[in-house]
């Protein structure tokens, strides 16, 4: 016990003082061949561009990583009547722990910032990660608890690693969203997977309230041949079904194509039904195509051409938006800032607050320690 809380300390007081080490207990390494001078005690991981790990040697669990996570995103909207400028952030904190020779992790994350006033199990209803994860094999993952799931290529994303600072309207309104159950991913050959069977219930707050499947498969044509230029493409397809509410399904399929230097996305859902972070009846539809490319290593251009239905069976309704960006990614992902401004064009004639054209500015911080 006290080697736990004297190790505990130490590995608080580097974060702060990363020079500082002891030896045998606690060493800064930047490559995996200190992990072949792990005897006794703890070894402190520190790379800049990767999470934070503290190895152990002789114990049940091999590694730990903490999980701190800072996103704000100034919003500043302006319309020809009014502006509006907002500052939403959010904070997750957390942990994962690997173990098994490293076959095995449970990973627990809660989100501080989100709002669960309407939520009865609050508490629950913060979590964002809450699962153990099993390495079957080279190729192949089983997972169980709670975590993302895959409803399409920018709903089915981790906010951290989004393109731009915002979703595409059917990654927003269609698939972002977690669920408790139980997945399976992988790889054969030129397909990989994400599939399973999970509550449809949202936030943890009743996973005995109806069942939903959520499942997608990529195909890379070219994935053997290197060489290739488009050894890069993936294409893509998949299904959200579940019995909340009157029962809903999202099915979709998607491209996405790396070449050196430069990416493009383009995705297409429909939904008779929808169950993302809040169930809808109304058929919808939506598509978007994105590029980037990347000026420098740190340094990289987007676009994005967003178009989305809400509900198929009004008229008139459609909102378009497009977007250009600047993404700056000092410390890649874990430390980057990002700019982007929108121009939105709601064709709502009939509601006087969406029915106006809109000019905004995002500016993004990011931070993973």
């Amino acid at each position: 016990m006290k080697k736990i809380i004297f190790t505990s300390l130490i590995f608080l007081f580097s974060l702060f003082c990363p020079s500082f080490a002891i030896e045998e207990i606690i060493t800064l390494r930047e490559s995996d061949e200190f992990k072949k001078d792990i005897k006794n005690g703890a070894v402190f991981e520190f790379a800049p561009d990767k999470p934070k790990k503290i190895l152990f040697a002789n114990a049940v669990i091999n590694e730990f990583s903490p999980v701190l996570n800072f996103q704000g995103i100034y919003d500043a909207d302006f319309s020809d009547e009014e502006s509006n400028f907002a500052y939403p952030f959010t904070i997750e904190g957390g942990g994962e722990i690997k173990f098994g020779e490293e076959k095995d992790r449970i990973r627990v994350v809660s989100n501080f910032t989100r709002n669960v006033d309407d939520l009865d199990k609050k508490f629950l209803g913060k979590l964002s990660d809450i699962y153990f994860e099993r390495q079957l094999n080279e190729n192949h993952r089983i997972l169980i608890g709670n975590s993302r799931i895959p409803i399409g290529i920018e709903g089915g994303r981790g906010q951290y690693g989004l393109l731009l600072t915002q979703r595409a309207q059917i990654g927003a309104e269609l698939g972002n969203a977690r669920a408790f159950g139980i997945r399976f991913r992988g790889n054969a050959g030129a397909f990989d997977y994400d599939l399973g069977g999970y509550s449809s219930t949202r936030y943890l707050q009743d996973i005995t309230d109806g069942a939903e499947f959520a499942g997608w498969v990529n195909y890379k044509p070219f994935y053997d041949n290197k060489e290739h230029f488009l050894n890069g493409l993936k294409i893509g397809g998949g299904v959200n079904t579940g019995v909340s509410g009157s029962g809903y399904t999202v099915a979709g399929s998607g491209m996405e194509y790396r070449y050196k230097k430069f990416l493009l996305n383009t995705e297409y859902a429909y939904a008779n039904g929808s169950n993302s972070s809040k169930y809808s009846p109304d058929i919808s539809q939506g598509f978007y195509t994105a590029a980037a490319y990347n000026i420098t290593d740190k340094i990289q251009v987007a676009g994005r051409y967003d178009i989305f239905d809400p509900n198929t069976k009004k008229t008139d309704d459609t909102i378009q938006k497009y977007t250009i960006g600047l993404n700056y990614y000092i410390i890649g992902q874990r430390l980057r800032f990002s700019l982007d401004y929108t121009y939105t064009k709601n064709n709502c004639s009939t509601n006087s607050t969406t029915g106006k054209n809109r000019n905004s500015i995002h500016f993004m911080t990011q931070v993973m320690i």
